[in-house]
């Protein structure tokens, strides 16, 4: 009880295979050697709870690699969905240029109650995971949309991620009076991680890495700031505290 596991799935209702993938028909329809019957192998991870009802946990083969880490996502999802004011969540990984995996990023999808924000659920999550799991975007929904078959329809999570920004992330307050320097770096930051980004977001924390940053910085150079190194990005990773750097560094 409270375990996580795997749902095996028996009964006189079992189908007897797949059609035409006899190896997959071996690995999922197999011998139960605890119970002694044939049960099919559901992929799926579950937990029964005290009072007998078996709790879903989602699928066992979620497990994803970001920036050379291995992350599990159900993981993720598993702590969001732990946190007080969350209802439901789902935990995707989206490619912010179709093909680029140096631009793939973790975003969550949560449907809140009560008072609860994407701020503070950020904060409650970083308690829990490393940097490299954290969400680049935790996207508030009123419901998790549903394919026809009545599961997780992943495909309109990821358009909504590739055409939202963060709704509760640091503002933009751009006005005439901050420097046009700044302008242009939010949309250099914005065009190389593929989400919006605010003045005061950082660079890692939404989605950033060693090979995204590298392309930051040839961005950057193109636009004539040659003083300039990773270094730099990682000690001044806000794009209000960077701008600020170069600022001095072109001065000097």
């Amino acid at each position: 009880i409270g375990v996580p596991g795997e749902i095996y799935v028996g009964g006189q209702g079992l189908a007897s295979h797949y059609l035409n993938l006899p190896e997959l028909t071996n690995q999922r329809f197999v011998h139960d050697t605890v119970t002694g019957t044939r049960q099919y192998r559901s992929g799926d991870l579950g937990r029964l709870r005290p009072d007998g009802a078996l709790e879903h946990l989602g699928r066992i083969d979620s497990q994803v690699k970001i920036r050379g880490f291995r992350i599990e996502l159900e993981e993720i999802r598993t702590i969001i969905l732990d946190s007080p004011g969350v209802a439901a969540a789902a935990v995707i990984v989206v490619e912010a240029r179709e093909g680029d995996a140096a631009s793939a990023h973790i975003d969550a999808f949560v449907v809140l109650t009560g008072d609860m924000t994407t701020d503070r659920l950020r904060r409650r999550i970083a308690q829990y995971v490393p940097d490299y799991m954290m969400p680049a975007l935790i996207i508030p929904v009123d419901e998790l949309p549903l394919t026809t078959n009545g599961k997780l329809d992943v495909k309109a999570l990821k358009d909504r991620s590739l055409n939202t920004a963060q709704p509760d992330a640091s503002p933009d307050p751009i006005s005439e009076k901050k420097s046009t320097g700044l302008v242009q770096m939010l949309s250099i930051w914005r065009q190389v991680i593929g989400v919006e980004v605010g003045p005061d977001d950082d660079f890692f924390e939404k989605g950033g890495n060693s090979l995204l940053a590298a392309r930051l910085l040839a961005e950057i150079r193109k636009i004539g700031v040659e003083k300039i190194s990773v270094r730099e990005l990682y000690m001044h990773s806000r794009p209000v505290a960077f701008q600020s750097r170069i600022e001095q560094l072109l001065a000097k």
